[in-house]
């Protein structure tokens, strides 16, 4: 480390808040800073804060005090990011669009990536169609293409072999239900999230208060309650059978994903009919679905995937495996053991680093091929599925104008290429063991620490080489211009 240097990272959320960040606004960002982390501690004394609008100037100013010169890395989405006039600001947007906003959104101009992205000193983009996007909005700050380390642990995972089972200790619901379930999906998400502030408000009135009214006063707060909509309307999920296991066993071929069901460029929907009708018949294919959630919208997470699930009506042999609880780094890593194949059905991507980590560890992919995913992903180190652009509006666009596009996946080709994976595994294991090879040299060459530390130290090293020009100069030490992005 180069204890002269200071590097002060903005980041969305610390380590001890993710596990109540999960699943929040731009919690993303937050691992791929910690991908970032080892390499960044080479290069310089690493301080991370948050809320960096109040925070960020004291952090580079005690740096100034402790005789470092300091350098502003941004790790956030630029609506989010705050920019600093004591040093020098490099941003690492993860974007997924073909365009970016380039008007004040909702009349908001913190939306207006142009116009902040041209206050940077350096963006660093993760992928070249995010590069294009930025130069497409006629961005003239330098842009460089690092793509989000993967860590060494992935690429040392030993390749999967047919005939290994592996047992994760962690809580899910397994799919179709097996005999002998005991209680309703509502009962046991209930029991898994606790009751609602409602469910606590009726408890309190049916212990203390009901026993001590008349039947007619009762009937009457009854009906006064529900006018309020504070009585629950039976719903769908009251009648579907649910059994909570503790652990899961994973056998056979293992297709995993992982996605946020809030987020509707995961296309999720797509993914679960896709697999259970492609492999309705078929008993020895699991498909493991891990869910990024915060606790908060835990409940209603699992409700919503249930109640898709239920409407689907879909019967099928193949088993499906829902996780939601939080997986420290071993435990993913079991998971990544345990499976075949990654699962992406996205509509567009920053990166998607679980499939960069999937096929470093040798697992192939399902995916398509578009936005981040179109540096590294071909048929080479998977099975492709095709889409087509289709218009979409910007995430962060309060009034959804059609602005921007993202891409419609061609769903009998996800059905087929599912289809086509399962035979190729099956037909011969050597063929599927030489594509995971392909897959994990792919991604050496691409995203390992090996590859990308060049390039993000050179790109520190410019940032610092412009400290040192303008400290040197006192013409110019004074001079850098106030940054008003409110």
């Amino acid at each position: 480390m180069d204890g002269s240097r200071a590097l002060i990272v903005s980041s969305s959320y610390s380590t001890d808040e993710m596990g109540h960040s999960i699943g929040k606004e731009a919690y993303s960002y937050h691992f791929v800073a910690q991908a970032f982390a080892p390499l960044l501690e080479r290069l310089g004394h690493v301080t991370e804060i948050t809320r960096p609008e109040s925070r960020l100037d004291y952090a580079l100013w005690r740096a100034e005090r402790q005789g470092r010169a300091a350098v502003h890395l941004s790790f956030l989405p630029l609506h989010f990011t705050y920019l600093s006039s004591r040093a020098p600001n490099l941003a690492f947007p993860s974007w997924e669009f073909p365009d970016i906003p380039a008007t004040n959104l909702g009349n908001n101009p913190r939306n207006n990536w142009a116009r902040i992205a041209n206050h940077l000193s350096l963006i660093v983009c993760h992928s070249q169609s995010a590069r294009n996007a930025f130069r497409r909005a006629g961005v003239k700050t330098p842009l460089r293409v690092i793509p989000i380390p993967v860590p060494d642990t992935y690429f040392k995972l030993p390749l999967w072999e047919p005939g290994r089972a592996t047992v994760l200790d962690c809580p899910c619901f397994e799919f179709p239900q097996t005999d002998g379930a005991t209680e309703t999906l509502a009962e046991t998400t209930t029991r898994i999230t606790g009751p609602s502030l409602k469910d606590h408000g009726r408890s309190i009135y049916r212990r203390f208060l009901k026993p001590y009214i008349s039947g007619f006063l009762d009937r009457h707060i009854w009906y006064l309650a529900r006018a309020a909509g504070l009585v629950r309307k039976r719903r769908p999920e009251d009648e579907i059978p649910c059994k909570l296991s503790k652990s899961v066993n994973l056998t056979d071929i293992v297709y995993t994903t992982v996605f946020n069901p809030f987020d509707p460029r995961k296309n999720w929907q797509d993914l679960l009919t896709a697999f259970l009708t492609a492999f309705a018949d078929t008993s020895d294919v699991t498909l493991v679905i891990k869910l990024v959630l915060r606790p908060k919208m835990l409940r209603s997470g699992l409700l919503e995937i249930f109640e898709f699930y239920r409407k689907s009506g879909l019967q099928h042999r193949c088993k499906v495996v829902l996780i939601w609880s939080y997986l420290p780094d071993a435990q993913m890593h079991d998971l990544t053991q345990a499976s075949t194949y990654y699962l992406n059905t996205s509509r567009a991507e920053g990166s998607c680093m679980p499939l960069q980590s999937f096929l470093a560890a040798g697992r192939p992919g399902i995916a398509p091929v578009h936005s981040g995913l179109a540096d590294y992903f071909d048929e080479h180190v998977g099975f492709v599925v095709d889409s087509h652009p289709e218009p979409a509006a910007f995430p962060q666009d309060p009034d959804a104008h059609l602005a921007t596009s993202w891409h419609r996946l061609v769903w009998s080709s996800l059905s087929e290429q599912l289809k086509a994976s399962y035979r190729f595994v099956r037909d011969g294991y050597e063929q599927y063991r030489m594509i995971g090879l392909r897959a994990r040299q792919s991604m050496e060459e691409y995203a390992s620490t090996k590859a990308v530390r060049p390039k993000l130290s050179e790109a520190i090293d410019s940032l610092f080489g412009a400290v040192t020009e303008e400290t040197g100069n006192a013409s110019t030490a004074h001079s850098r211009p106030q940054v008003d992005l409110l």
